[in-house]
């Protein structure tokens, strides 16, 4: 008897080569696509990080409209000549103290400089923000202690005109000042960045290359 021809179908399923070649076109596109989603996220970290350096400035300025003066951040007394100064991240050696004195006198809490509201008596919340997400190492929010901290986990700097001669010489930007004046502001806070260095060369701007730091001028 003549047999009929048989008709032969492939099986469902993809073959080694075809998986490989799937793989390889993923493995592109996840290449391609990883330092777009990475641009993304540090463009938010930096308008967030902006947002919170206007609101520090529109709080410590509510503060002087209240008492008539700025929060003293320092442990202890002004020294009898008062200076600009910054608070912060200390191990940078731009800041002479941590920011958490400054940030509890503003969120009214009674600890610190402001045991006993001493610097804040009339309880005025002037600052508002969320508490980090992990103590330990805190980004993004407040410390255990009450220092307020950026989204790469540095303190945020704070400068504050405490000789009232209203100009910040101690911003350590060289392209925002002159040989002995700075810019004609009573308070200015600003973010160290992702590298958590200053600047350029010391710079906020070099030419046409911008920092990565954020500013709230």
């Amino acid at each position: 008897m003549p047999t009929e021809p048989r008709n032969f179908t492939r099986a469902g399923g993809f073959t080694l080569v075809e998986l490989l070649t799937v793989i390889a076109i993923i493995a592109i596109l996840m290449g391609l696509l990883f330092p777009a989603i990475g641009s993304v996220k540090d463009q938010a970290r930096k308008a967030e990080a902006r947002t919170a350096c206007l609101g520090i400035v529109t709080a410590v300025r509510a503060y002087h409209t209240e008492y008539g003066k700025y929060p003293n951040p320092l442990a202890g007394a002004l020294p009898a000549t008062p200076v600009d100064i910054i608070v912060g991240d200390v191990a940078t050696g731009l800041a002479s103290v941590g920011n958490e004195n400054l940030f509890n006198t503003l969120r009214a809490k009674a600890t610190g400089t402001n045991a006993a509201n001493a610097l804040n008596p009339r309880k005025i919340v002037f600052f508002e923000g969320k508490d980090a997400a992990v103590p330990t190492a805190p980004k993004s929010g407040f410390g255990p202690n009450g220092a307020y901290f950026d989204p790469w986990g540095s303190q945020y700097c704070v400068a504050i005109d405490m000789d009232y001669d209203n100009q910040l010489t101690t911003l350590p930007y060289t392209d925002l000042k002159g040989a002995t004046k700075g810019p004609q502001i009573g308070v200015a806070a600003y973010s160290l960045g992702k590298d958590n260095k200053l600047g350029i060369g010391g710079n906020f701007k070099d030419g046409t290359t911008s920092s990565d730091d954020v500013a709230s001028w």
